[in-house]
């Protein structure tokens, strides 16, 4: 039998796109073989009108706007969307999953020691997947207690303002924002335009604003002065998914409507790199943590660390933070072993000696009640962006 016959038309000026197909790609060599129809594209380039009478067995697309989610429903083959933007076409959707996006930012800027947020978005309706991100973030972190400064672009008539326009607008909004600040970026390309909205208006970053991305793209976060900090959202298994719901699809199966892939970690670079403490022995207790959660030490060592009663400081430390020393060290442990988890073919018992957990088993049940899954499951969705072949110390 023939190869099916797959169009890939998947925007490839981004980290994310990329890393799509590379998801895509890795499942075709682990179960089927495809004949590929392929060419390098950007995010906002039409697509083909001929795509409408393309005769081939399967799409998978970055569905951006009506008139390329048109040309594809008209193609008799079927279609999985991997962007989302557009509803009531009746494609099957494979994605990120906004609501833990948002959680694992406002957990991030919140483990800061900060009080003061904001959001950064696009014009409304514009990504509509990116406002459930933004109004999310905003929602968790009014729950928490704060309030949460939002920023939407404005004028500039049906297709809003342009870029230099909207530059200004975020310069003059980050101007009015109190300080120190957290501050949620949509995506990593909004990122960067806050790191530079931020020193056209003389606020240092990470000292006075916070800034955190979504997407983890490598050329926009590391390419500045002030290093992005960004939200890996796992975008190879979103590819490796999408071709297998393709896959089931060209076989004749229903499929789901809709399916998302939860973010994987935050990559912590300069924007973030900050603690907004300013009671100095809660500070440098925080420090003694993260250097050394890892060796073992208990909340006596940090006390002896600082030099003052228990009492005082787990006042003081809640006061500030919201949680106990000891929710610190715990938390700082499954950090690093989600890490490890990810990134390594390391056994669940190497890692919880690893992290400073004193058994395997304590290591298990605390993963799970934080994480919310096993740490064989939670490596199990993330171990489709590990492709280093590193060698372990025996699998779980």
């Amino acid at each position: 039998m023939s190869p099916p016959r797959v169009a890939l038309f998947v925007e490839t000026s981004r980290a994310y796109g990329r890393s799509v197909l590379r998801g895509v790609w890795q499942y075709v060599q682990e179960h089927d073989r495809w004949s590929i129809l392929f060419r390098p594209r950007g995010l906002e380039e039409p697509t083909p009108a001929w795509m409408a009478s393309w005769s081939g067995d399967g799409i998978i697309a970055h569905v951006n706007n009506t008139r390329t989610a048109r040309l594809l429903q008209k193609s008799a083959a079927p279609c999985v969307d991997v962007l989302g933007d557009v509803e009531g076409f009746g494609f099957p959707f494979i994605g990120t999953d906004y609501a833990r996006i948002a959680h694992m930012a406002t957990e991030h800027l919140l483990h800061t020691g900060l009080r003061n947020f904001a959001v950064c978005g696009l014009r409304k309706g514009q990504r509509p997947r990116l406002d459930e991100r933004c109004e999310a973030f905003e929602a968790l972190i009014q729950e928490a207690g704060y309030d949460c400064h939002v920023f939407r672009p404005r004028g500039g008539g049906r297709y809003g303002p342009s870029w230099t326009q909207e530059q200004k607008q975020i310069v003059e909004w980050v101007k009015t924002l109190p300080r120190p600040i957290g501050i949620f970026a949509c995506n990593d390309v909004r990122g960067r335009e806050l790191l530079d909205a931020c020193q056209t208006a003389g606020i240092s970053v990470p000292e006075q604003a916070v800034v955190l991305g979504v997407g983890n793209d490598d050329i926009l976060c590391e390419l500045s002065d002030q290093r992005l900090s960004s939200i890996d959202v796992n975008p190879v298994r979103i590819g490796y998914q999408a071709a297998d719901m393709l896959c089931r699809m060209m076989a004749g199966e229903r499929v789901e409507p809709s399916i998302t892939v939860p973010p994987r970690r935050v990559i912590e670079r300069q924007s973030t790199n900050v603690l907004a403490v300013d009671d100095q022995e809660v500070a440098a207790a925080i420090q003694f943590i993260r250097m050394h959660a890892c060796d073992a030490i208990d909340v006596g060592e940090v006390v002896d660390r600082v030099g003052l009663s228990r009492r005082v400081l787990e006042r003081r430390f809640r006061m500030l933070l919201r949680r106990s020393i000891k929710a610190e060290i715990v938390r700082v442990r499954l950090d690093r072993a989600k890490e490890l988890l990810a990134e390594t073919s390391l056994s669940a018992t190497t890692i919880a000696k690893r992290c400073g957990f004193s058994t395997s088993a304590y290591f298990m049940d605390h993963f799970h009640q934080r994480v919310g899954v096993t740490p064989i499951e939670f490596r199990e969705v993330n171990r489709m962006n590990w492709t280093t072949g590193q060698v372990g110390e025996g699998d779980d």
